[in-house]
């Protein structure tokens, strides 16, 4: 008895556990997906940008598949040669041209314009890019911190989520887990009262029935004593 009460004890705990971690993963799913943004190889979470490093352009600071921090609270008037800058570029396919995200270091600043201009270089690379930048192309500014190795999981984590079969897993398998333990406890508190209830109501007829025969007797040697008081009398 004292070993069934246990494990129904330990039971209680790991599905109250269980119960929490859905809760915390439904809820971090629902934060996720309200804050954050992934646009090309950007993701934004909560004021927090990271890129995954799409090429080798920038050895030996960081590498293909890394993923790295900037801010995109800048000033570019006060951006300087040496600052590694995010901004968005372009190429040109047979779909039609596409922009992505690209992360260069600042060689050279034309200040000449109105608008400023920047000549970017990535450290692996032999040549500067192409093209000038215009400070309205910058998207962010390197922070110097990355994470090694962690572009690609990045990527991946964030398009699952994001993706029709991460909101199954994450949202509909969860709520409804949480709704079948809902209806479970609901149905184990609802048989506890009706055991309550049926035992009440068995107290409740035992001791009406008790008071019915308690009463019965009363009444009979309430009638017995007036007969005997008759027959002393005659």
């Amino acid at each position: 008895m004292g070993q069934s009460m246990e494990n129904k004890a330990t039971l209680k705990k790991v599905l109250n556990i269980v119960f929490y971690v859905v809760l915390a993963i439904v809820f971090i799913y629902a934060i996720f997906g309200l804050f954050s943004k992934k646009d090309s190889n950007s993701i934004s979470f909560l004021g927090i940008t990271s890129m995954a490093v799409q090429s080798d352009s920038m050895l030996p600071e960081f590498a293909e598949g890394d993923l790295i921090f900037v801010k995109t609270d800048f000033n570019a008037k006060e951006l300087v040669e040496g600052d590694v800058i995010t901004y968005q570029d372009f190429m040109i396919t047979e779909d039609g041209v596409v922009t992505y995200y690209n992360t260069h270091r600042i060689i050279d600043v034309d200040d000449t314009n109105e608008v400023w201009r920047f000549v970017t270089k990535g450290d692996n690379n032999l040549t500067q890019d192409p093209r000038q930048i215009l400070e309205t192309e910058i998207y962010g500014v390197w922070t110097e911190k990355s994470w090694t190795g962690f572009g690609k999981f990045a990527d991946s984590i964030t398009d699952f989520l994001k993706s029709s079969l991460g909101f199954f897993l994450f949202i509909v398998v969860p709520c409804l887990a949480l709704l079948v333990y809902e209806v479970i406890k609901f149905m184990k508190v609802y048989a506890a009262y009706n055991v309550q209830k049926n035992t009440q109501d068995r107290v409740k007829m035992q001791e009406e029935a008790l008071a019915a025969a308690k009463a019965q007797l009363e009444a009979e040697a309430v009638t017995k004593a007036e007969k005997d008081n008759k027959d002393q009398q005659k």
